[in-house]
């Protein structure tokens, strides 16, 4: 309730659809931060990672290392030039560089993407719920969905960055705690009773499928509305860079403290549901009162991804494809309550779809959704950024549609690669040759 009360308390300044979309551009180094691992670090860094830790060991570090890898390679050479576009949304940025039909072929795809991630927020969302209250699948859902509505639908980003920094202060505090619990009992010490396959082994799913989660991780930050967002809300390019280096630095420890969890949890033959294995160990290894408090920062930390992927993907549809749709110029006003009747509908539809999916593996949806944000657009967007103009509109088209199609035609071809890795490879491919083709070096 007091991280809600912040968020409607930071609502109350927002007057206009930009400050709803990037908080007005007066984002400091700190407030990206929050906005960056408010969305990035969530259901599938916590609860997922120990989830997975517990049924697969290290691999499930991926998650969050790729996270943080892609948030420095942000900060060393792209957040400066976002920045200075002046720009709301990546499509808007690709349509600027290679016209409108890459632009939308992005926001198709990124929206997709990215709303196969909240749907991977409501699964860690249900299973936290559930392990502490006496509430159906339908019950938990409607409270989770009123809950992420509670953080963004008043405020947008301008609130969002508010609470994501408390959010982040919050989530180190319940990690460290719960790594720290592990050392009790001699929890710790049995981990060198685990066999090193495939629990200590950094590449326990095979090589190819966690080095495509790695991959999937860093492409997926540069293809996300919500992380590329917050470099356009920066007040200025030092503090985009800034927010990028900090995030990059605080995101990959916590996903080893959650490794931490899980694999002591296996090793001392815990048997549990994969899913609720951090919840019910802060249920059962903390006194009530600190268990509570540690428990509401994992909801709180749930919440606020689900809200930020929300907001990301909303305004896509609301700037990329509603408002250009209407025949004259929309107001600022109309645009933050088209803003806010959209962030209400995908609440709704990911509410449903997380109920219907409850129990599955939540790492897998996030790798997934990633995967499908970047596999087309990833080397057109690096392209527009580091080389503007010199790859054609009609080049950069076709590199997303390959890429795209690659993706979903691997798996049912059997390609003898990770979906991800084909469809990069031949995106890449098309890039390079598009670029080339304009300096005249291929003919």
């Amino acid at each position: 309730m007091a991280f809600l009360l912040i968020g409607i308390v930071a609502g109350k300044a927002v007057r206009s659809g930009s400050d709803y979309t990037v908080a007005g551009r007066k984002a400091g180094t700190s407030a990206v931060t929050g906005i960056l691992l408010g969305a990035l670090v969530g259901g599938a860094s916590t609860i997922g990672t120990v989830q997975m830790a517990y049924s697969h060991g290290l691999s499930a570090w991926w998650f969050t290392l790729g996270g943080g890898i892609g948030c420095l390679l942000l900060g060393l050479r792209f957040a400066g030039p976002l920045r200075r576009s002046g720009l709301e949304t990546i499509p808007q940025f690709l349509s600027r560089s290679y016209g409108a039909g890459t632009g939308r072929l992005a926001m198709g795809a990124a929206s997709a993407g990215t709303f196969i991630s909240i749907v991977a927020q409501f699964l860690a969302g249900l299973a936290l719920l559930r392990s502490a209250l006496p509430l159906s699948t339908a019950q938990a859902s409607l409270v989770l969905a009123c809950s992420i509505a509670g953080f963004i639908f008043f405020g947008g980003l301008k609130s969002f960055g508010a609470l994501g920094k408390a959010k982040i202060a919050l989530l180190y505090l319940v990690m460290t705690s719960c790594a720290a619990a592990t050392f009790s009992g001699g929890g710790f010490k049995a981990l060198t009773a685990l066999p090193f396959n495939p629990y200590l082994n950094p590449f326990g799913r095979g090589a190819a499928k966690d080095l495509a989660a790695l991959t999937s991780l860093i492409v997926g930050v540069f293809t996300t509305q919500i992380y590329i967002q917050a470099l356009f809300a920066a007040a200025d390019e030092r503090a985009a860079r800034q927010g990028a280096f900090l995030s990059a630095l605080l995101m990959p420890p916590l996903g080893l403290l959650g490794v931490q969890v899980g694999l002591t949890l296996k090793a001392t033959q815990v048997v549990v549901d994969p899913s609720q294995a951090l919840p019910l160990f802060i249920i059962e290894r903390f006194h009530p009162l600190l268990g509570g408090i540690l428990w509401s920062g994992l909801f709180i930390t749930v919440v606020g991804c689900a809200a930020g992927l929300i907001l990301g993907v909303a305004t896509n549809i609301v700037r990329d494809l509603l408002l250009p749709l209407l025949s004259r110029e929309p107001s600022e006003r109309h645009a933050l309550i088209t803003s806010r009747v959209v962030v209400a509908a995908i609440v709704t539809l990911a509410a449903f779809l997380g109920a219907r999916g409850e129990g599955s593996m939540i790492l897998q949806w996030s790798y997934l959704s990633m995967g499908l944000r970047g596999a087309g657009t990833f080397f057109p967007f690096i392209a527009g950024i580091l080389m503007p103009g010199r790859l054609s509109s009609r080049w950069a088209l076709t590199a997303s549609l390959a890429g795209l199609a690659t993706l979903f035609a691997a798996p049912v071809l059997r390609f003898p690669t990770e979906p991800l890795f084909a469809g990069l490879l031949v995106s890449g491919i098309l890039t390079l040759i598009g670029s080339r083709r304009a300096r005249g070096v291929v003919h």
